[in-house]
């Protein structure tokens, strides 16, 4: 249990950052009796909730470059506040696509067969049929490792969940239950890639396989396209729910351009902030809306050891965005063209234990955000290009920082609420949680109302509620469990026997590669 709150004691609170973290203390705070003021390094709010203004003669479409979607199922606290402020969303269509090697393989995650297999020969092909069959084994057999008996499992005091995964990572997992390669690289890593703007480079087969599947499970990604959440997006884009919070804010509270260099405690505990202009601020109490790593850089010169020892493990990685309307960083196939589209290059090196060395996402802002192509032509959102998108046809460069999982960070997020609160200083972030929006969102509701008192005008959902649901399997499940086994045993050993399964799709032909060179890139 935290200490309890003197409500006769009006704070002054500062809080640092202003992404979806801040902006959700903020909003708690500001509806109570504490001096509030918030400080952001960048020329604007909203961290990773950023729109951009597409234009097209006379007529403009508002195009989310950072925060893009959410889900019914796992955002409640994020939607609930977005009913208080009155900010309206509408459903989006969320299917996805993989283009390997510039259209070598194309392939869709739709729900019919004619969607899968855009690319014809692909029927014929035991490699694609192998992949299809290890994704409903992975949905089905995976859930196995959330309900192994696991006594350390338990909660945090701060609200999220501790997940006290084993060591092994999906890699290894994946190897141990001879899952194949097309399933590995066509599938699973475009799939990590995506949601947590993960490189090949970086490793993302090092990513803890319990956390992986329990992620997947949670935001119902391990069921088939029919029973998934609703995905829906801000209406007038995800920008207008910082407006709605801002909105009568008084502006001398607010101090855009203004880095924290660093913190220190006063001898009467209080939090003395030095920014980089040379000025110091004293608070009573400070919430640190940053991630992990920035979170240590600001604390370092005054920090604990076990501070040190916590927040060293969370790390994260620059993502670049580009808005434009370059068809080239789309699929080769019209027909694959999906709401997400996963463009991947075949590893150059074959020793490598990864079949693919890059990997872009390119969202399609004509399909999530309703924008006509009649009026506005092609609308598109790149994550990590493989190449970069014609001059003439770029819109817009952002660079954003995604927090990266390891089973280090995974068992340092069990230990935050060791160091919360300790010396006046509060930690909130995505990174405390997997990442999302309504990880973020909700660590700044949870500090506000725990450390500071905060009314909130909702009923907190706690993460950890949905965090830690274990799931059930039924009749249908054991049955369909049963039938994998036997596809298992009598099919798929025959076919790796006689093609070979586990090999590296064919490399492009001399055409494609010659044509790839034309482009200035080599597949």
């Amino acid at each position: 249990m935290s200490p309890p709150i003197n409500r006769a004691t009006r704070k002054r609170v500062a809080i640092i950052g202003s992404g979806c973290s801040g902006i959700a203390a903020l909003w708690a705070l500001n509806r109570t009796y504490h001096d509030v003021y918030l400080y952001e390094a960048a020329d604007r709010l909203g961290g990773h909730t950023n729109t951009a203004q597409w234009k097209a003669g006379r007529y403009t479409a508002a195009v989310d470059t950072g925060f893009i979607v959410l889900n019914t199922a796992t955002y409640p606290n994020f939607l609930g506040f977005l009913e208080k402020l009155g900010v309206e969303t509408e459903p989006a269509k969320m299917k996805f696509s993989v283009s390997r090697d510039r259209g070598v393989l194309e392939w869709v995650c739709g729900t019919t067969l004619g969607s899968v297999f855009c690319q014809r020969r692909n029927i014929l092909s035991p490699r694609m049929w192998r992949m299809l069959f290890d994704i409903i084994r992975f949905n089905q057999f995976a859930l196995d490792l959330l309900l192994e008996d696991d006594s350390r499992f338990g909660r945090q005091r701060n609200g999220s969940a501790k997940y006290a995964c084993s060591t092994e990572n999906i890699g290894d997992y994946l190897n141990r239950e001879g899952y194949s390669a097309a399933f590995r690289d066509d599938y699973l890593l475009p799939l990590i890639g995506a949601l947590w703007s993960t490189n090949p480079a970086k490793s993302p087969l090092d990513f803890p396989a319990k956390s992986l599947v329990r992620f997947l499970w949670n935001h119902d990604l391990l069921t088939s396209i029919a029973e998934r959440p609703q995905w829906r997006i801000l209406k007038e884009g995800s920008q207008s729910y910082v407006d709605a919070v801002m909105r009568g804010f008084p502006p001398n509270h607010l101090f855009l351009k203004t880095a924290v260099r660093h913190l220190a405690n006063d001898d009467d505990g209080r939090v003395r902030l030095h920014l980089e202009n040379g000025k110091t601020e004293v608070f009573d109490h400070v919430i640190l809306a940053t991630h992990g790593d920035q979170s240590l850089s600001i604390i370092n010169p005054s920090a604990t050891e076990q501070e040190r020892s916590i927040l060293s493990c969370f790390q994260t990685l620059q993502v670049e965005a580009v808005l434009h309307s370059d068809p080239t960083l789309m699929p080769r196939r019209q027909k694959a063209w999906s709401s997400l589209n996963y463009l991947t290059l075949s590893s150059p090196n074959p020793r490598s234990k990864l079949g693919i060395s890059k990997l872009s996402l390119t969202y399609d802002m004509n399909l999530l955000h309703h924008i006509p192509k009649t009026t506005f032509g092609d609308v598109f959102l790149t994550l990590n290009p493989l190449h970069q998108p014609r001059r003439d046809l770029t819109r817009g460069r952002y660079y954003y920082s995604s927090p990266q999982y390891t089973a280090a960070s995974i068992h340092a997020q069990s230990l935050l609420r060791t160091i919360q609160n300790k010396r006046n200083i509060t930690y909130a972030g995505a990174w405390t949680g997997y990442g999302t929006h309504e990880d973020g969102f909700s660590s700044g509701l949870w500090v506000a109302q725990e450390y500071l008192g905060a009314k909130l005008p909702l009923e907190f959902k706690n993460p950890t509620d949905i965090k830690e649901r274990r799931p059930k399997l039924g009749l249908f499940d054991h049955l369909l469990r049963f039938f994998i086994l036997l596809i298992q045993v009598f099919v798929v050993q025959i076919l790796e026997r006689l093609v070979g399964s586990r090999r590296p799709i064919p490399k492009p032909v001399n055409g494609f590669a010659n044509s790839a060179k034309l482009n200035g890139k080599v597949a």
